[in-house]
């Protein structure tokens, strides 16, 4: 019998503590440029300890809402264009900047090394979360699943703004058949920064793991080692709860296709070796990208993803997104 349930979100500490208050970090750092220096939003990215950030940094800029202590207009992007201001556009941000003494002609920095600021004071946030994410990823399961698999439990999470809506279809493995739904409403407190979205979905998701028993493998709407590091959100979440995790990407993260294939399969490798495979269901020319995320072997999770691939993604996966969707929808609509 499908049963539905909403649950109100609960904190989860050993998920959530000590996690670094990125809006309050990304404005320490640009309050510190002076008055006649520019910095980049790449600068202000690797001040927080990784390049990747940076259109997080131009998300922060474009909230900034004190411009006296916070000078957003002094962040500037990395090609010395001026790019733009929430202030008043790109035009007030160049009169703001030449009244302060940087050269600008055609809306770019005159000589951008010159004033470039690079000398921040910074603990590098995002390194602590990248050494958290190493020392979690030695804890990695990569061999196969052995006991019976008669459920495959499918999380995926919607957004608006910072509202965050996860869900999770279960998933009879024999059947194939959707036996439960469950929704969780709560709110994002960390942002999406690119390979750092665990720290933004699992203290989302983590009431869901309530349902999943020893015989349920979890397929997740994200990398697992298909991934630059190795270990992606999939992985993180089934090191973090002990539990068989499989990783369904839409969009190729790293590493190549391979023309090595056996029918719908091909494999993605990455340094010489097979870290995934885009699996196509019959008459679809998009692949996905599925790969290990924790206990389970490569062939495991393509053979499990393959059985309940009847659209574009298994079918685990495609119901929670229809799950979470309806849920963000019902409450914009309210």
């Amino acid at each position: 019998m499908l049963t539905q349930r909403l649950f109100l979100i609960v904190r989860v500490p050993e998920l959530t503590e000590n996690l670094p208050d990125m809006l309050r970090e990304t404005n320490d750092l640009v309050a510190q440029v002076p008055r006649g220096r520019v910095t980049t939003y790449g600068e202000v990215a690797r001040a927080l300890g990784d390049i990747v950030a940076s259109r997080y940094v131009g998300l922060a800029m474009s909230m900034n809402e004190d411009i006296v202590r916070v000078p957003c207009r002094r962040v500037v992007q990395s090609d010395g264009f001026v790019g733009g201001y929430t202030g008043g556009g790109p035009e007030k941000k160049i009169k703001l900047l030449r009244a302060e003494g940087i050269d600008v002609a055609e809306g770019e920095i005159v000589d951008l090394d010159s004033v470039l600021f690079k000398e921040f004071r910074t603990t590098y946030p995002l390194n602590g979360l990248r050494d958290r994410q190493a020392r979690l990823k030695r804890r990695l399961v990569t061999k196969a699943f052995k006991g019976p698999i008669e459920r495959v439990a499918g999380i995926d999470v919607a957004y608006s703004g910072d509202s965050a809506f996860s869900a999770m279809a279960v998933v009879d493995y024999d059947t194939r058949e959707v036996v439960e739904e469950h929704v969780i409403e709560g709110r994002a407190t960390f942002p999406y920064i690119p390979t750092y979205l665990a720290f933004r979905e699992l203290p989302l998701i983590a009431p869901l793991l309530k349902h999943v028993d020893a015989r349920t493998i979890v397929m997740y709407d994200g990398n697992g080692v298909l991934h630059p590091h190795g270990f992606g959100v999939a992985s993180q979440l089934g090191v973090t709860f002990d539990v068989p995790t499989i990783g369904i990407a839409k969009k190729l993260l790293c590493g190549e296709i391979t023309g090595r294939s056996a029918g719908a399969r091909r494999e993605v490798r990455m340094n010489g070796r097979v870290i995934g495979y885009a699996l196509s269901a019959r008459g679809s020319g998009n692949p996905i990208y599925v790969s290990i995320g924790n206990k389970v072997s490569l062939s495991q999770a393509v053979e499990v993803s393959a059985r309940l691939l009847k659209s574009w993604v298994p079918e685990p996966t495609r119901q929670a997104h229809i799950l979470a969707e309806k849920a963000r929808r019902s409450k914009i609509n309210k």
